[in-house]
């Protein structure tokens, strides 16, 4: 008898890029995080062999966009993405980003234009939100760019920046891993998020089958959801991943 669904196509290969966004993505976390999880399970489950290649955060999105790489994934939609990249229909994630700041700082806003006054770090090539980007274009926000997360942490123990956005679980666990308690306790974060930003699987648009690997994505994925996989390998990821990475001390 013919083997049905998608064992019954042809294997496929893709090249994803992945960069150390614990407890997200890292490829020496458990399973390469929650996440990239996801993504190899869900190809897996189509007959697509994924292998992933270890690059800084902002060359995981621009070097797809360049076409240096197939694909990754755990990123937004923006204009500029739109314009040279291909979307899974499905968001594997969605990121709650909030404020990080130093402890005892008081910065109420209602919009993010109540925010002109201070200095606002942020991470060469991510998003936070259509509001925030509108802004900073107008430069109605101050915001100075750094290369890294862990740049704008620092920045802010050093008082360079007063505000910085990340994903909330993302920069706790960064604050906890890589800062001494000392420097942790001088760290908190806004419990009002900015945003609620649906990350995607994306592929550069010029990829051989790249709507053949997305359809793919989307049946593995789909039947990892219908048979209550994904959920328990999420519950099961998040576990691990949190047991694996020692935080230095307490959250802030």
């Amino acid at each position: 008898m013919a083997p049905s669904g998608a064992q019954a196509d042809a294997p496929l290969s893709v090249t994803l890029t992945v960069h150390d966004y614990p407890p997200f993505i890292g490829m020496d976390l458990p399973y390469g995080g929650l996440l990239t999880r996801v993504v190899f399970e869900s190809f897996k489950a189509a007959n697509v062999n994924v292998k992933f290649e270890r690059v800084s955060s902002n060359r995981a999105i621009t070097g797809v966009m360049m076409g240096l790489y197939d694909g990754g994934f755990g990123w937004a939609h923006t204009p500029e993405r739109d314009r040279k990249l291909l979307y899974s229909e499905t968001s594997i994630y969605t990121f709650r980003m909030v404020f990080f700041q130093r402890r005892g700082m008081q910065a109420e806003w209602t919009t993010l234009a109540d925010l002109a006054k201070y200095q606002i770090g942020t991470t060469l090539g991510d998003y936070y939100s259509d509001e925030f980007s509108a802004l900073h274009a107008k430069r109605v926000l101050r915001v100075q760019e750094a290369a890294g997360d862990l740049n704008n942490m620092r920045k802010l123990l050093l008082g360079r920046i007063d505000l910085f956005p990340m994903e909330q679980e993302a920069g706790k666990m960064l604050i906890q891993t890589a800062l001494t308690p000392a420097e942790q306790a001088r760290l908190s974060y806004q419990s009002k998020p900015i945003s609620a930003v649906p990350t995607y699987l994306v592929l550069r648009r010029d990829l051989p089958n790249a709507r053949e690997l997305l359809e793919r994505f989307e049946q593995g994925h789909r039947q990892l959801q219908d048979s209550g996989q994904l959920a328990r390998m999420q519950t099961e990821t998040r576990k691990a991943v949190l047991s694996a990475v020692s935080p230095k001390a307490s959250a802030p």
